[in-house]
C-alpha cells in the first residue's frame, strides 16, 4: 500500500510542460529551419547560375559569322611634340584614355560561314569584360565601315577598348560576342606589359 502512494505521489509531480516555452521553442527552431533553407537556395542558385555562364573559348560563331580573336596587346600612346618643343603627355591627346585606362588592341578575323550575305555591327556586338570594372564598350577598330560579308568572305581587324590593365590575382580579360540574341564569350590573351600611365594636372 505503501509503495502504490508513493508511485501516485512520484507521477502527481510531474509539472506539465509550460505553453508559453513550448510555443518559443518551436517558434525558434522554425527560424533556424527558414534560415537553412534560405541558405541551402543561394548556395544551389549560385551553382546554377555559374554552371549556366559558359566558360570563355577560344573561337566561337553566332549568327552565321565565326569570330576567332588573337593574341592582345597594348597599344602605345605616342607623345606628340609641338613646333616650340613642347613634349604634350599621352594622357593629353585627344582621344587617350581617362584615367588609369590603357587602350588594349584585340586582333581578330571574322569569317562568313554561311550560304548568304551576313550584317554586322561591332558597336553593337562587341564587349570587353572581366579585370577589374564592368563591361567596357568598343572604342574603335581598324575593320573600316565594311557592313557585311559575302558568303565564304572574311575580314580581319583590331577591335580597341579602354581598359584599367588588371593586376595579379585579377579576373581575367574575356571578350564579349552578343549576336542575334545570342551571346559567346572568347579568351583575350595579353601580351606585354601595360605602359605607364602618367597623370596630368
Amino acid at each position: 500500500m505503501a509503495r502504490r502512494d508513493e508511485l501516485a505521489t512520484s507521477v502527481t509531480t510531474v509539472a506539465p510542460a509550460e505553453p508559453g516555452r513550448l510555443s518559443r521553442v518551436l517558434a525558434a527552431t522554425a527560424v533556424v529551419t527558414a534560415v537553412l533553407l534560405a541558405v541551402a537556395g543561394t548556395v544551389l542558385w549560385q551553382q546554377r547560375r555559374a554552371a549556366a555562364v559558359p566558360e570563355p573559348v577560344a573561337t566561337a560563331e553566332l549568327g552565321g559569322l565565326r569570330a576567332v580573336p588573337r593574341q592582345a596587346s597594348w597599344a602605345t600612346m605616342e607623345q606628340h611634340h609641338a613646333d616650340n618643343g613642347y613634349q604634350m603627355p599621352s594622357q593629353m591627346m585627344p582621344g587617350a584614355p581617362e584615367g588609369d585606362d590603357q587602350r588594349l588592341g584585340v586582333p581578330i578575323t571574322l569569317t562568313n560561314t554561311g550560304d548568304r550575305v551576313r550584317e554586322f555591327t561591332l558597336p553593337e556586338e562587341f564587349f570587353l569584360d572581366g579585370g577589374t570594372g564592368k563591361p567596357h564598350p568598343l572604342h574603335s577598330d581598324t575593320l573600316g565601315t565594311l557592313p557585311r560579308l559575302s558568303p565564304g568572305s572574311a575580314v580581319r581587324g583590331v577591335l580597341y577598348f579602354d581598359v584599367e590593365a588588371p593586376e595579379k590575382g585579377d579576373p581575367p580579360l574575356y571578350l564579349v560576342w552578343r549576336r542575334d540574341g545570342e551571346q559567346a564569350r572568347m579568351t583575350v590573351r595579353v601580351t606585354g606589359a601595360s605602359a605607364p600611365h602618367a597623370h596630368g594636372s
